[in-house]
């Protein structure tokens, strides 16, 4: 009995071990982005990953309270949870910035308790957040365009700025209605609503984006005759720009030369067709890739896209030069990614943000492995954050991605998964509690035996011992009576 009562109080002492001192390494931060704009918000993931079972963590989380915003917390965040035998422990805070520089991030204090209830303490852990200013949007984009009377033709996109319209001769009056993309943007209007004259009459709808950008739409309504029973031809509209785009609202145009300067390492120009055109592009001897070079309109500065067709927009093509050889970073092939040990975020890798994997130690913590495509090969890559440097990296084998099944049954253990830590804590307590309970019972009712055991013993001494009395039958009464 002893040696149950001792069992059920070291349950009750993991139970309730919550507090230790410490300080992190085999701890991780990794952000959604490493360089936000003002007014950005950005995701902080701290992963504390010792590589045994722990069953109480806890950490300081400080952060920079003049650049980064945080709510609950001006500066410190303390976490202390009770992990209940993982090997690994991710938190993620949402942070605000709220003023230009580099923001510094650490995890201070932090460390984890095993089975044997023994503090384990590490290295400090810290990570450099890059706050940049807010550029003033150059978006001078409508959203919509109509009329009140009459349809444009052709029908309306952002990236068109000539149309035309045919009303009847009773409309001597006409309203146009014009909505910008950027709600900021502001929208000026030639004469609205328009008297129309006989014939053609011509409208300007002029667009100025917040940095003073200024976008022209024209449309010509033409007032057909009086009498006039059906519109007359059209005059086709003033030819748009075949080569022009719209990107995340922004309007680019695809150059019509490439400067051989701007020739990427293994590709070699020729033409496609766009918008019923031929243009340039560059294409690598597999055709893998098809590069497009696009510029901002109103700029000269021009940059390499890709087109994709799915989505029927461009992209940028997200690559590095290094010692004169061209990384292309892509996806990783379908049905395979890195092992579980590597978690994904994003860094940035010269000019992009770039999604990648990074291993769960924290002594690895300087390196991002990438998916690249060099020299017509894909294959797996590791970048070095600090040098700048990159390397083909064969020793890690992708392996299959996981398949997410849902659970086949309703059972306590998938119903556990899905609750808080708190919630987690507060159903291990109960289950403790109601063994304890059990275990008193059973120790009582032990007892009670013991005891009853106990009176029936000392209750069979007081009774007579039969063996000493010697029955004596009728016959040997009546011969004794005689004698």
């Amino acid at each position: 009995m002893k040696k149950v009562i001792s069992i059920l109080v070291t349950i009750l002492l993991i139970a309730s071990f919550f507090t230790f001192s410490a300080s992190a390494a085999g701890t991780v931060i990794a952000f959604s982005s490493n360089t936000i704009t003002i007014g950005d918000k950005v995701v902080v993931t701290v992963t504390v990953n010792p590589g045994e079972a722990m069953y109480a963590v806890g950490y300081k989380l400080v952060y920079d309270a003049e650049k980064l915003s945080y709510t609950g917390a001006s500066g410190v965040i303390q976490e202390v949870e009770s992990p209940s035998g993982e090997t690994k422990f991710t938190r993620q805070y949402t942070f605000q910035s709220i003023a230009v520089g580099s923001a510094a991030i650490k995890v201070q204090e932090c460390g984890y308790a095993g089975i044997d209830l023994k503090d384990k303490t590490f290295q400090d852990a810290s990570a450099i957040l890059t706050i940049k200013d807010v550029a003033l949007p150059n978006n001078a984009n409508l959203s919509s365009l109509s009329l009140s009377t009459g349809a444009l033709s052709p029908n309306f996109t952002a990236a068109r700025t000539n149309y035309t319209a045919s009303v009847p001769y009773e409309t001597d009056k006409i309203t146009l209605y014009a909505k910008t993309s950027d709600a900021k943007a502001k929208v000026a209007i030639s004469s609205n609503p328009t008297n129309l004259n006989v014939g053609a009459n011509t409208v300007k709808v002029t667009v100025t984006a917040q940095d003073g950008s200024q976008k022209i739409y024209t449309v010509v309504i033409t007032r057909r005759e009086q009498g006039a029973t059906s519109e007359p031809p059209v005059t086709p509209p003033t030819p748009e720009n075949p080569y022009e785009t719209v990107i995340s609202g922004k309007s680019y145009e695809i150059v019509t030369t490439i400067p051989e300067a701007a020739y990427l390492k293994g590709f070699t120009p020729t033409t496609t067709e766009f918008n019923g055109k031929q243009v340039p592009v560059l294409r690598d001897k597999d055709n893998v890739y098809t590069v497009y070079y696009l510029r901002e309109t109103g700029t000269t500065e021009i940059a390499p896209y890709i087109y994709n067709s799915e989505l029927s927009t461009f992209e940028t093509l997200k690559h590095i030069i290094k010692n004169d050889i061209l990384y292309i970073f892509s996806d990783f092939p379908d049905g395979v990614t890195m092992p579980k040990e590597y978690y994904t975020t994003y860094t940035q890798i010269g000019d992009y943000s770039v999604k990648v994997y990074m291993d769960s130690n924290a002594q690895m913590s300087d390196f991002s492995y990438v998916y690249c495509f060099v020299n017509g090969d894909f294959a797996l890559y590791r970048y070095d954050n600090k040098e700048g440097s990159i390397q083909r990296y064969p020793d890690i084998h992708l392996v299959d991605t996981p398949v997410n099944t849902a659970p086949k049954t309703d059972n306590f253990v998938s119903r556990f998964n899905t609750l808080s830590t708190n919630g987690k804590i507060l159903v291990l307590s109960i289950i403790i509690a109601a063994i304890c309970v059990v275990a008193l019972l059973i120790f009582i009712i032990v007892m009670a035996f013991q005891k009853l055991g106990n009176k029936n013993n000392f209750a069979a001494k007081d009774d007579l011992d039969f063996d000493d009395f010697t029955i004596v039958g009728e016959n040997d009464i009546s011969s004794n009576s005689k004698k």
